[in-house]
């Protein structure tokens, strides 16, 4: 290792243990590095952070991010719970399985995962604790939920892979569907175990400790008249309530066939698409469902641009970063690494994936992405792996992390709206995190489910 790369790693790892913010860590090490190791020029450095910024596609982050601020404060997320909950609402651990579904839903919307986390777990957590959910469980889900946001199309993820790498976005989009569905999916089956194992919200309404009592009041009063309906007419019930929620949200529903539709019909690009997508929220919030006045459209205006902010400041000093590190030749040393170690795909795709998920406990997605994308991607051509495929691996990897402790952004963000300290929910994590494993080995260990539909 040159001494360059062992300067960078040291000052890196001393600011981020004292608490140096990530981004000025990241920008401080590489510039410590460039002053002690190195002959170039720190004008260059200037020079990168604004060409890590300065990109059409980049340019779909801050938009995407603005409209799912929108949609959360404007009526579009309500909407879209309230449709799900019709769908699914009577199967035992049903509102956790509406939070799913729901996140599932705005996932498709906003493409990123905290703010998810954030839209659906602030209507679903009170609701949850008010059904009986233990509060850290109710986090748990919600958090594990809005790991679909990021592999759900649109994705901020994908966006800033294909920036990345030059790989086509509108293929990533295409490629993150199924793997979304399929993780979306597991969390739903896990949260119906777990519900009835913890006995919270089964199908009688109840937790498992008073179904006792339920069942020494019926014996005592078996002789009384019980009026069950017809089987039809529940389910004509249920129809009816479907119809009228999907009705009520058919323009928050409309907004991903419109987003996603434009894109594969080639009538606009994901950046676009993603300014397309901030004025139809406004539209909706405004004018349709009149949820938003001008005074919270300024507040989703000015959380946005500080948001962005933060995004944009880490996404130029881990360009620096990257650029540092493919001069000292990083990605080349990790190429030979690799297949030095095995000339198994198969193996060379789990030490990745066991490399992106300790990453992803340190890091966040951004500066994850930026970094280890350019410096994987000579490996992964070596060994005849799709890009795009790899793309969806890095994206479900990193999307995990957000659930990892110690930097499980997710976990910060539901933890603060259930308020409770995060460290009650990691009884909790280990059977989501199990899950989530099995999903990422399914989709590392079969294309199809990531490049079938290309």
């Amino acid at each position: 290792m040159s001494s360059g790369m062992i300067i960078l790693i040291a000052a890196l790892f001393i600011m981020l243990a004292v608490g140096v913010p990530i981004g000025f860590a990241i920008g401080g090490a590489t510039m410590l590095a460039m002053i002690a190791a190195s002959s170039l020029n720190m004008v260059t450095s200037a020079q990168y952070c604004y060409s890590g910024i300065s990109s059409f596609t980049v340019m779909a982050i801050p938009f995407f991010m603005l409209a799912g601020t929108i949609m959360s404060t404007g009526g579009i997320a309500k909407r879209i719970v309230d449709f799900c909950s019709a769908l699914i609402g009577f199967i035992d651990g049903a509102l956790g399985c509406v939070t799913t579904l729901a996140c599932m839903f705005f996932g498709a919307l906003s493409g990123s995962g905290m703010a998810t986390t954030s839209a659906i777990g602030g209507m679903m957590i009170p609701e949850m604790k008010k059904k009986g959910y233990d509060p850290a469980y109710a986090a748990t889900l919600v958090c594990f939920g809005g790991i679909v946001g990021p592999i759900i199309p649109p994705s901020l993820s994908f966006v800033l892979y294909g920036a990345c790498t030059g790989v086509s976005v509108p293929s990533l989009f295409l490629a993150g569907i199924l793997p979304g569905i399929i993780l979306g999916f597991l969390y739903l089956g896990t949260n119906v175990v777990m519900c009835r194992k913890l006995g919270q919200d089964l199908k009688q309404g109840k937790p498992k400790d008073v179904i006792s009592n339920i069942v020494a009041t019926h014996e005592a009063n078996k002789n009384a008249e019980v009026e069950l309906l017809p089987a039809g007419v529940v389910m004509e019930k249920r129809g009816k309530r479907i119809a009228r929620t999907f009705k009520d949200g058919f323009w928050a529903l409309l907004s991903p066939v419109i987003i996603l539709g434009g894109i594969y019909s080639g009538i606009f690009t994901p950046t676009e698409a993603a300014c397309v997508s901030v004025i139809y929220s406004i539209i909706v919030s405004l004018f349709v469902y009149h949820d938003m006045d001008y005074k919270s459209l300024y507040g989703a205006f000015l959380s946005a641009a500080v948001l962005n902010g933060v995004t944009s400041f880490l996404l130029g000093t881990s360009t620096v970063f990257s650029t540092f590190i493919t001069f000292e030749k990083v990605p080349q040393a990790i190429t030979a690494f690799l297949t030095s170690v095995s000339d198994n795909r198969y193996i060379v795709l789990l030490l990745i994936n066991i490399m992106l998920l300790l990453i992803g406990c340190l890091l966040d997605t951004v500066p994850a992405i930026i970094i280890m994308a350019p410096i994987l991607l000579p490996a992964i051509k070596a060994f005849d792996i799709s890009p795009i495929q790899f793309g969806v691996i890095m994206a479900v990897n990193l999307a995990i992390g957000l659930c990892t402790p110690p930097y499980g952004c997710n976990l910060f963000v539901g933890a603060a709206v259930a308020k409770i300290k995060m460290q009650d929910m990691f009884k909790y994590i280990v059977p989501f995190m199990v899950v989530s494993i099995i999903g990422l080995l399914l989709i590392t260990y079969v294309p199809a489910i990531s490049i079938g539909l290309l």
